[in-house]
């Protein structure tokens, strides 16, 4: 959906219709294809490759359910998602999309190094709600609390004790606005002991502190290259390429065809 379209939505119908209308737009754009030829959507329909049937998928910032929905059909009925979303409003239409698909198991938390009660927060300059910015609120990066555009309550979890009971973890993606290098630090030894693969947005200084510990762990970085159609090391593709940044464990062995 183009800008003016998020916008006029946003405009005429409730916050909780527009964001039931993206999710519901997303998902039949994707169905239909027609988001295949986008770069923007490239990760969604290539990862698929990298998951199996009964794997475990950690969904660290699920969003609306954009990726969730789609992993859980992937790893099928003996596999399972856990899906971090601290929104309570997303995770409304969250649910309604996916109150079929019984291997998902949605956490309504953010993740951090403290055990709390927390605002996210966002402001635009768009006119609408863009569901991936909100973050967790900090007075001095954000400002005054009420010069946010957009607030919502939330409780922090810590990573490593919300995610320690989980028996196998194959496979993590991670998009939490500024927080992934708090979160993968703080999963450290979690990573260590399931080598999943690790798709994760990274920029700035999250990009330096989580390359480096996950290269300390045996970790390298891919992205996924569209003329060829699988992940590509290249370092020009590295630096300067669109999308996330995918890790792969050196001793991680599956889906080596779909690797340069």
């Amino acid at each position: 959906m183009t800008k003016s379209l998020k916008s006029l939505a946003f405009k005429v119908l409730s916050t909780e219709n527009y964001l039931r209308l993206l999710q519901r737009g997303y998902f039949f754009s994707y169905r239909m294809g027609l988001l295949k030829n986008n770069p923007d959507y490239a990760y969604h329909y290539f990862v698929k490759n990298l998951i199996d049937k009964g794997d475990t998928v950690l969904d660290i910032g699920a969003n609306l359910g954009y990726y969730s929905k789609l992993f859980s059909q992937w790893v099928g009925a003996k596999g399972s998602v856990y899906s971090v979303e601290p929104i309570k409003l997303y995770n409304k239409i969250f649910n309604e999309a996916t109150k079929s698909s019984r291997n998902i198991i949605l956490l309504p938390y953010a993740l951090g190094l403290e055990e709390k009660k927390i605002q996210m927060v966002s402001t635009t300059s768009t006119g609408y709600l863009n569901t991936g910015l909100p973050h967790v609120y900090d007075a001095e990066s954000d400002g005054e609390i009420d010069a946010q555009d957009f607030s919502f309550d939330a409780e922090m979890k810590i990573p490593a004790k919300l995610f320690a009971d989980i028996d196998r973890i194959d496979y993590i993606k991670c998009d939490i606005e500024g927080f992934e290098d708090v979160v993968i630090v703080n999963m450290k030894d979690i990573i260590a002991k399931h080598l999943p693969f690790i798709q994760i947005e990274l920029w700035g200084k999250n990009e330096t502190v989580v390359s480096e510990l996950l290269h300390s762990l045996g970790y390298k970085a891919y992205r996924y290259s569209a003329s060829e159609q699988k992940l590509s090391s290249d370092s020009d593709l590295i630096k300067n390429g669109k999308g996330d940044f995918i890790f792969v464990h050196r001793d991680n062995a599956k889906h080596q065809e779909f690797i340069l």
